[in-house]
Parts: structure tokens; C-alpha cells; sequence
């Protein structure tokens, strides 16, 4: 448990300014993403050794503090960088590799109830940006970037990036065709 948060602080590095030791205090009393990663590594410690209660305990102190719900059984490997982790939810049956970077309202689990054997494998080096969802047993290879908001269900090859489009397009100037503009206003008489 301390040799993966020592990795765990490490990464923390990265985005602060301040020197050891005082860029851990501020983050344990701060940063919700380290925060929800210290009382992980808590909750596995308790869980991995089967003391009862006390992984369960954690999880939902954790959750209750920041807002992120990482099951004890899941097996995360050291460097976990969580990036203002609101929603964030790892199921139970969940692998991760070294030095993954989790954004917020991430979801990494199973397509239904508490199937363990039906949860995502990620690899190492592994990003997965704000909104996206990983489901099913699948295997995420090394050094992949998913972006915002995708929802993931087959297997990603090492080294892919993944990324979706929202379809919005935008035109220039402000004038609104004739025929469009009487549908317009058609919408809005009948509001």
C-alpha cells in the first residue's frame, strides 16, 4: 500500500507548485481526486487482507468525502492521477496499470448488477477523459488516450487514441434562411 502511494504522490508533482512536503498536505486536505485515491488504497489494504467491514467502511467514507466511488476489490496499480473526480465510479472486477489519469464522471464497470468477470482490464499509461464510460469485459491496451464523453464496449489496441464527435456545426454570419425562420416562428406561436 505506501510503495503505490508513493507512486500516487508522485504524479501529484505534475500539477503542483509548491515543494514536498507541503504539496501532499495541501492535496490530502484539498484535492479530491488524491483524497478519493488515499482512502482507496485504505479500503483495498483492509479488503485485500479480509478484515471485515473496514474495506466497505472506507469506500463509503470516500465517497462520502469526494464524491468518488472506487470499489475496494478493484485492483489499480500504483501512479493513479484522479483529476476533480466528481462521479467518478470504478466497479469491483476493475484492473488498472500503472500511472492512469481519470477525469471526472468516468465510469468503469460492468453492463449489469455485480458481474465481476464482465469489468474492464486497462493497461498502463491509460487516460480516459471527463464522461466516458468503459463497460464490459474488455481490455484497454497501454498508452491509450480516450477522450471526453465515449462510451467504449469492445477492446482498444496499445498506443490508440479514442475520441467522439459531438455533430454540433456552426456557420457563420446571423442570418437565418426564409424557410427556417417561418418554422421559427411557427414553434414559437404555438408555445
Amino acid at each position: 500500500m505506501m510503495k503505490n502511494l508513493r507512486e500516487d504522490t508522485r504524479r501529484l508533482r505534475a500539477i503542483k507548485t509548491k515543494p514536498f512536503p507541503f504539496y501532499v498536505i495541501e492535496s490530502l486536505l484539498f484535492e479530491n481526486g488524491y483524497q478519493a485515491v488515499v482512502l482507496y488504497r485504505i479500503a483495498h489494504w483492509f479488503k485485500s487482507r479480509r478484515v471485515p467491514v473496514l474495506g466497505p467502511f472506507f469506500a463509503r467514507l470516500s465517497l462520502f468525502l469526494t464524491s468518488v466511488d472506487i470499489a475496494p476489490g478493484a485492483r489499480i496499480g500504483p501512479g493513479l492521477f484522479i483529476s476533480h473526480g466528481i462521479g467518478l465510479v470504478i466497479g469491483a472486477g476493475v484492473r488498472i496499470g500503472r500511472n492512469g489519469t481519470l477525469l471526472h464522471q468516468v465510469t468503469i464497470g460492468a453492463p449489469t448488477g455485480r458481474r465481476l468477470e464482465q469489468m474492464p482490464t486497462l493497461g498502463d499509461n491509460v487516460f480516459v477523459g471527463a464522461g466516458s464510460r468503459l463497460i464490459g469485459k474488455i481490455e484497454i491496451g497501454d498508452d491509450v488516450f480516450i477522450g471526453v464523453n465515449c462510451v467504449v464496449t469492445e477492446d482498444i489496441p496499445a498506443g490508440t487514441k479514442v475520441t467522439t464527435t459531438a455533430g454540433l456545426t456552426l456557420e457563420a454570419g446571423g442570418e437565418v434562411p426564409a424557410d427556417e425562420e417561418s418554422e421559427r416562428d411557427a414553434v414559437l406561436r404555438e408555445r
